[in-house]
């Protein structure tokens, strides 16, 4: 039977890298057998009926450094291995947690209570969802991989936990911060909405009431972009009637600067 082997070597520090070895394995549908801290020993119960499909992976820590090493026996260990080894380096990838809007530290408890509402991954008091839109996946089981929102204070991209996100994301952007253009804007004369709005801004502007999935004639797509200093931060991407949400957050911007 062929033996493969791969290496993967990272910066970060040996827990983190037995971390993205386990969450790897799992995701592979492996099956711990042996776990010695710093050799792990799994198999794959699919294809043990046929081939002795057995991976093992040893884990060695050095100053600055951790190399991992995978051998896999099975007739198709080459493609096995390389996946595995993507796999793990998906992992070990650092996952941000939200993209801060302010690139200044915050000088007064104002500012300091304004930065906390934007990170926070839940919503604040009285902060109202305008517009929202659920990314998802699948025919016979749907799952959510993405979650597009915009408030009253900011526009926000979720990545749920799933079995390929195993750590929940999260990007928020302020939409006084936020320059906003529409990118790629076309019309079809059938289609299906994407997007749903939702109750009304401080000023009474009204952003009216639509389903997700409503199919109708004539609609609008394009791509809401979301930049800070001329970087894109966040995108979503063919949504309809985008003109209409971003005169809805002009009108929101206009209302904040007024006060």
């Amino acid at each position: 039977m062929p033996v493969s082997k791969s290496e993967l070597v990272t910066k970060q520090g040996f827990q983190e890298a037995r971390d993205a070895v386990l969450k790897a394995l799992a995701s592979k549908g492996y099956r711990i057998e042996q776990d010695l801290q710093n050799q792990i020993v799994a198999k794959h119960p699919l294809s043990a009926t046929y081939y002795p499909h057995a991976v093992e992976v040893y884990i060695n820590a050095e100053p600055g450094k951790t190399t991992i090493q995978a051998s896999i026996d099975h007739r198709r260990s080459q493609a096995y291995t390389e996946e595995l080894r993507e796999e793990i380096a998906k992992n070990l990838q650092p996952l941000p947690r939200v993209v801060f809007t302010s690139t200044q530290p915050p000088t007064s408890q104002e500012q300091l209570n304004r930065q906390a509402a934007l990170v926070n991954p839940n919503f604040n008091r009285d902060e109202q969802v305008l517009w929202s839109h659920r990314v998802t996946k699948g025919v016979f089981h749907k799952e959510i991989v993405e979650e597009w929102i915009i408030t009253g204070l900011r526009a926000i991209k979720k990545y749920p936990v799933t079995k390929e996100n195993p750590q929940e994301r999260f990007i928020s952007i302020s939409l006084s911060d936020a320059d906003v253009v529409v990118m790629r804007q076309h019309r079809e004369t059938n289609g299906h909405r994407v997007g749903t709005f939702a109750g009304t801004t401080g000023g009474g502007f009204f952003t009216g009431t639509t389903t997700g999935v409503t199919h109708s004639t004539g609609i609008t797509y394009g791509d809401l972009v979301f930049l800070q200093d001329k970087k894109e931060i966040i995108r979503f991407s063919g949504i309809s009637d985008p003109q209409d949400i971003n005169r809805m957050i002009q009108t929101i911007k206009k209302e904040k600067t007024s006060v």
